[in-house]
């Protein structure tokens, strides 16, 4: 087949792509908006892009069989776009009544019987009478008679194409912002590929025979991707009452200018069930004095009042809602306001909730900007460092640290913009009557798309305090304890060569009362470095280290029968202080048994994913008030440990990720069994 170029062949195919792209577009978006506004679409790229390709192609022909083969195409897309285009003008404007099955066939009837014609008979003789291959300008149309059929048939479109450009024409007067701008510009794609159709036939533009209409949907194109994209017209179609109106979930009431309700939809009479059409605002809303005003108050047109706040109350819990009035205009005058109301109980609860949770916070909560201001502070301030927080708002934030912190506190505050992590501080901040508090604060982004931080502080003077004097009191106890123990012991030692055989009893009992006492102060260390030191947990062989301290045992305690079974290796993840916790354990069996040969029996065995030491002697036992201290984790005046050394073994084996269990032995006896995880496990 040969070919011809022609000055329309390019916009024709510009225009038969574009149409193509709106319909995979539409095809895409087939399930946004309302379906038959994007099908009716659909159809109308599919015509107008099917009219536009056989037309090139038909212009493109230098034979009149291969002219009048592309024709019949053209009637094609011409039969699509005379139903298309109808039926998108309906749907646009909500007529879906005209679309319904009865109607639409109706509307297909004329186009259907002229394309079936094309199809079947050709559209020579049915519309052109004596077709002819012409060169009026250097390359070939088709020139031919116009029959009845054709005039008929042209007759009918420009009568519905007149309809639907009244009908876009009347939606652009009447509607304002972007539904205004949409219907205009369909008006003028409609409008234009006609005009050009008919100036091409007169001859006023081009060769007489070539038909200007879908080159001129090139230019349209453009207008309909505008409308398509620029004004959303799948999102922000004018679609029908029902479907968004009364569907609304919030709360709408139409008044007309003469202050009586109009209209209001289902979500509106659950609020307010005393309103009904045709009553008066101030009577509909008399409960609601606040709405009556803002009615009688109105909107100025194309602007939107203040937002206004109602709280309805009818005895049970009350709603909060949110006010927006908005007018109607009526050229230049107010043809009344339409009334929305948003429910926002729940934000409204969840907003106070919070409120009243950082009022009442025992910290100091502040928010803070990038330039170092303090926006927000937390009314605990005034109770923590006597500071109003009008006072301190709008100040720096380094104006109340202490000068000695203020490097590492404007480190952690540039940190904090630079990483979602919290950055904790310790430092000093100025109480108003002159004093340094110490706080311990954390800093962090307050949202990844603020310029601010909010600060999180907790006042720890008090409790660093008491810290401090413990550990004093701790250090200087048992420096004495420890002193004063060896000089009884060293007097007692003394005494041996000036009593008789009778007060060496006496002795002995000192003796072992300064051993108690000087291995309560060694307890006492140990159980100050378990608490306050910062070792972490690490892989421990059991076998190695209970074979260890069992050998330890029997060389400290030569009467005593130590028995040990271990595998040949027991890898668990425990605290470093392990050893320590298991040394007590097994130096308690000997030291609290009262026979003449005590017997200790240490055994490591598989337990689960970790492993068990169990140790078990034959000594008179712990009773059951004192195991009930460990499982309770308390302490009071009346159930005490005996010993620092069990609490020693309990927070070491816990600190460990362990547990530690306490049984009475048959016939008589302790078991003591510490479970910890393997070294394979997680820690």
């Amino acid at each position: 087949m040969e070919w011809q170029p022609t000055p329309y062949t390019a916009p024709l195919l510009v225009a038969a792509l574009a149409s193509f792209s709106f319909v995979a577009y539409a095809v895409r978006h087939r399930f946004r908006g309302e379906r038959s506004l994007v099908r009716s679409f659909a159809g109308v790229a599919v015509g107008s892009g099917v009219w536009s390709l056989a037309y090139a192609g038909q212009l493109s022909a230098v034979t009149l069989g291969d002219t009048l083969l592309w024709n019949r195409l053209v009637w094609v897309g011409v039969g699509v776009l005379a139903v298309a285009w109808p039926a998108f003008v309906l749907a646009y404007v909500d007529w879906t009544a005209w679309l319904r099955p009865r109607r639409f066939a109706a509307l297909c009837a004329v186009p259907a019987a002229a394309v079936g014609g094309a199809l079947a008979f050709g559209a020579d003789p049915l519309f052109y009478s004596s077709p002819a291959l012409v060169s009026p300008d250097g390359y070939l149309v088709m020139a031919f008679v116009p029959t009845p059929a054709l005039l008929g048939f042209m007759a009918y479109t420009y009568a519905v194409n007149l309809a639907t450009f009244a009908v876009l024409g009347y939606a652009a007067l009447v509607r304002d912002g972007v539904f205004r701008r949409q219907a205009g510009l369909l008006f003028f794609a409609g409008v234009a590929p006609m005009l050009a159709g008919i100036v091409g036939v007169w001859g006023g533009i081009g060769p007489t025979f070539v038909d200007l209409t879908p080159v001129t949907f090139a230019v349209t194109s453009v207008v309909l991707g505008w409308v398509v994209f620029r004004h959303r017209l799948f999102d922000l179609s004018p679609i029908a009452r029902d479907t968004v109106f009364t569907n609304l979930s919030d709360g709408v009431v139409v008044v007309d200018g003469g202050g009586r309700i109009v209209d209001c939809n289902d979500p509106a009479r659950g609020l307010f069930p005393s309103v009904e059409v045709g009553q008066t605002a101030e009577t509909a809303f008399a409960e609601c004095p606040a709405v009556a005003a803002a009615v009688e108050r109105g909107a100025p047109a194309d602007a939107v009042d203040d937002e206004l706040r109602v709280t309805l109350d009818d005895g049970s819990a009350p709603r909060f809602l949110t006010l927006d009035v908005h007018a109607i205009a009526d050229g230049s005058a107010i043809g009344g306001c339409v009334l929305l109301f948003r429910d926002i109980t729940e934000r409204e609860t969840l907003q106070r909730r919070y409120r009243a949770l950082i009022e009442k916070s025992p910290n100091v909560i502040a928010v803070c900007g990038t330039d170092g201001l303090l926006r927000y502070v937390s009314p605990s301030i005034e109770r923590l460092l006597g500071h109003a927080p009008a006072e301190v708002e709008g100040r720096p934030i380094l104006d109340f640290v202490h000068p000695e912190d203020r490097v590492p506190a404007q480190r952690a505050f540039e940190r904090a913009f630079e990483s979602d992590d919290p950055q904790p501080l310790d430092h000093r901040i100025a109480h108003a009557n002159g004093n340094w508090r110490r706080f311990e604060t954390v800093t962090e982004r307050l949202f990844d798309d603020t310029e601010e931080v909010v600060i999180t502080a907790t006042d720890v003077t008090e409790g660093r305090r008491y810290e401090q004097r413990l550990q004093v009191l701790n250090r200087v106890l048992r420096h004495d304890l420890k002193n004063d123990t060896n000089v009884i012991g060293g007097y007692a030692d003394l005494l041996r060569d000036h009593v008789d055989d009778e007060g060496d009893e006496y002795l002995d009992i000192i003796d072992r009362k300064v051993q108690t006492l000087t291995h309560l102060s060694d307890q006492a260390r140990q159980i100050d470095v378990a608490l306050h030191s910062e070792v972490g947990r690490t892989e421990i062989d059991l076998t190695p280290l209970v074979e260890r301290l069992c050998e330890s045992l029997e060389s400290s305690f030569p009467h005593a029968t130590v028995r040990v079974s271990c595998p040949e290796t027991a890898p668990v993840c425990a605290d470093e202080l392990l050893e320590s916790a298991i040394r007590n354990v097994l130096e308690n069996a000997v030291v609290h048994n009262d026979g003449p040969e005590p017997t200790v029996e240490a055994t490591v065995e598989a337990d689960g994913d970790g492993f068990r030491v169990v140790v078990a002697d034959d000594g008179p036992g712990i009773p059951a008030v004192e195991r009930t201290v460990f499982s309770e984790a308390r302490e009071t005046a009346l159930e005490h440990a005996s010993g620092l050394g069990l609490w020693l073994v309990h927070w070491i084996v816990t600190e460990s990720g362990g547990d530690l269990t306490i049984d009475t032995r048959e016939p008589t006896g302790t078991l003591v069994t510490m479970r910890l995880r393997g070294a394979g496990e997680d820690r």
